[in-house]
């Protein structure tokens, strides 16, 4: 990822705007400003506009309101569905953005419900060599394939595991 990209992903204000348009799937700035109201609306207006010169975010829609046009916007679809070595990164912390409002979007849920299944992470650092991890990854897989067809029923929840993989340097 270009030094660039990732100082736009790490800028607060951007981040949280792309975490609601990657919510809402499609919003426009009005919208934005009507759900993060301790953005004051210039602010907004310029970071919005700064996603949308660096690709992050398209416009995917337009509609008339008084005598202007108003925009609505996607996430890029390069951000998402894309092979390109050089955007992987990207991805990544796209995933990793998603990731983290299903967390948000889930803790508040459950403490407005008052039930007692909280999102959990766990994080172990290990020493392996590259034959250890890929039997590691290949049990865990297999584990995976055992639950990976279960259909809705009762007592089952839909659930996000993510194992993330990196090295540590």
């Amino acid at each position: 990822m270009k030094q660039e990209e990732q100082k736009l992903l790490l800028n607060q204000v951007r981040h949280r705007i792309l975490q609601y348009v990657l919510r809402k799937g499609s919003v426009t700035v009005k919208e934005i400003g009507e759900n993060l109201r301790d953005i004051p609306q210039a602010s907004l207006y310029r970071q919005v506009k700064t996603l949308s010169d660096n690709g992050f975010i398209v416009v995917c829609g337009q509609k008339q309101v008084r005598g202007t046009l108003e925009n609505t916007y996607c996430l890029a679809p390069k951000l998402l569905e894309t092979e390109d070595g050089e955007r992987t990164e990207l991805n990544i912390q796209f995933t990793l953005l998603s990731i983290a409002q299903d967390f948000a979007d889930c803790s508040m849920a459950e403490v407005e419900n008052s039930t007692n299944v909280l999102p959990s992470l766990f994080s172990s650092p290990l020493f392996m060599s590259d034959e250890e991890f890929n039997t590691y990854m290949e049990k865990i897989s297999e584990l995976t394939r055992q639950y990976i067809n279960n259909k809705p029923g009762e007592g089952r929840k839909n659930r996000r595991l993510t194992l993330v993989s990196s090295p540590v340097y």
